[in-house]
């Protein structure tokens, strides 16, 4: 498959079956995903290898230190202002999507929906041992994997920039980046379809119709914008099983793909994303005692 999707396809099947099977072969779950951090993180690192084989972080003759390059020529990791952006989102992003899940929790409760809770808030309940590993689990090891998976592999993916620069203009024949939005939502309605549940599959007709006015009603150079919708939309759906948290996890994952464009890297996303989760984990810690 010439156009890398199949690097990209195999990497997130990856990104969700070795932590299962890690598990199904004799680990705990709390501790199947932290032994599947360094597993996939090597497998995300051979994929973008494959993406991407001959992009460097500067390119070949560029001999000026990055403080010497134009701003907007700077990796967002050599910026301390980048991240303090980032530090920023965070403190915008995380009351409004706290505040969205909590209202949403209110109306699941008042019409008395189903929702499902999230595997890990059992291990929160567990021992000091397994709240350890829920931590990490929580902080660390998601953050990293989501955000190389999500906004480093499959957004980047989607803008194309990167084979833009490396001279691979052949791929866009096969696989044009303009489609590429759409066929990562469809991704993504693909896994609410597979949760078996009502509201995943309406929430995702929902943002497939977005995808859908965004598509026709945007102007011209606006790749960007359907990029960080759709791997926001995917961001949320793979969650389905974990039902109605896709629906606040939509609005962290657009402030999480806003931020790795205006940084251009995953690092500050990877704060951004370890912060939220920070915060909720602590809650959870604390419902738990």
């Amino acid at each position: 498959m010439p156009w890398g999707g199949a690097e990209v396809l195999l990497a997130f099947l990856l990104y969700g079956t070795v932590p299962g099977l890690l598990n199904y072969g004799g680990s705990s779950p709390e501790t199947a995903g932290l032994l599947a951090f360094p597993i996939v993180l090597a497998l995300f690192l051979v994929a973008a290898w494959q993406l991407y084989p001959g992009w460097r972080v500067f390119r070949s003759g560029m001999s000026e230190l990055p403080e010497q390059l134009p701003r907007s020529q700077r990796l967002g990791i050599w910026d301390c202002r980048v991240l303090a952006l980032g530090i920023l989102v965070w403190l915008v992003v995380t009351p409004v999507v706290l505040t969205l899940n909590s209202l949403v929790t209110i109306l699941f409760t008042q019409f008395d929906l189903p929702m499902e809770p999230h595997p890990l808030t059992k291990m929160a309940a567990g021992p000091a041992g397994e709240q350890f590993l829920f931590l990490l689990e929580a902080c660390l090891a998601a953050p990293v994997v989501e955000e190389i998976l999500f906004r480093g592999l499959l957004l980047t993916w989607m803008i194309g920039a990167r084979e833009r620069n490396i001279g691979r203009e052949q791929l866009w024949s096969i696989a044009p980046a303009k489609v590429r939005p759409l066929l990562v939502v469809a991704m993504g309605v693909v896994f609410a379809s597979c949760s078996g549940k009502v509201g995943p599959v309406v929430f995702a007709g929902v943002l497939t119709l977005g995808m859908v006015v965004l598509w026709f009603g945007g102007r011209r150079g606006k790749q960007h914008i359907r990029a960080i919708y759709a791997s926001a939309a995917l961001f949320a759906l793979v969650h389905a099983g974990v039902w109605p948290s896709p629906i606040p996890l939509f609005v962290l994952g657009l402030g999480l793909g806003w931020i790795a464009i205006r940084s251009r890297g995953v690092l500050v996303p990877i704060v951004v994303h370890g912060l939220f989760n920070a915060v909720s984990a602590v809650y959870v810690l604390r419902g738990a005692t």
